[in-house]
This record gives C-alpha cells, sequence and structure tokens, in this order.
C-alpha cells in the first residue's frame, strides 16, 4: 500500500474557569510525494503544534495575569505562605 495523502491534528484545551472553556486545533493535510519520508509528517506535525501554540500565547498570557492579580490581593502573610510552598530550592 502506498500512502498519498496524510493529515495531522495537534490540539489543546483550556479551562478558563466558571465552567468555560476553550479548545484550539489544527489539522493540516498533505499530498506525499514519492520522495518524501517520515521527516515530512514530523514536520507536518511541528507546524500544527507551532499554530496552536501561537493562538494560545494569548490565554495563556490572561491566565498568568489573573492569577497574579489573585496573588497581589491577598494577605502578604498568605502571599508568603504560598511562595514558600512552591519553591524548589
Amino acid at each position: 500500500m502506498k500512502l498519498k495523502t496524510v493529515s495531522v491534528t495537534y490540539g489543546r484545551k483550556f479551562n478558563l474557569g466558571d465552567y468555560n472553556s476553550a479548545t484550539l486545533e489544527c489539522t493540516m493535510w498533505a499530498d506525499l510525494e514519492e520522495s518524501d519520508d517520515e521527516n515530512t509528517v514530523n514536520a507536518l506535525w511541528a507546524q500544527a503544534k507551532n499554530y496552536v501554540k501561537a493562538q494560545a500565547l494569548p490565554i495563556l498570557k490572561k491566565q498568568q495575569a489573573d492569577a497574579e492579580a489573585i496573588m497581589t490581593s491577598l494577605p502578604p502573610e498568605l502571599q508568603e505562605k504560598i511562595n514558600a510552598n512552591h519553591r524548589t530550592d
């Protein structure tokens, strides 16, 4: 059997809180040539993954900003306790 066409799909799901989520997904297709090898499929996979990562950046930045806003609103003693629990010295 000879493969003529290949597709790859890469997706991520992000919890946005309040029972909301965002699903980012990319599907890419390629028609294969005789000279193509597994590196063609690997490159297609990497490209789909990079597209999803690029689309996810605003979501991740917002989640980080939200987490920082919550942290700064906590009493200093609680902030210190949380920071102490997350240190990896």
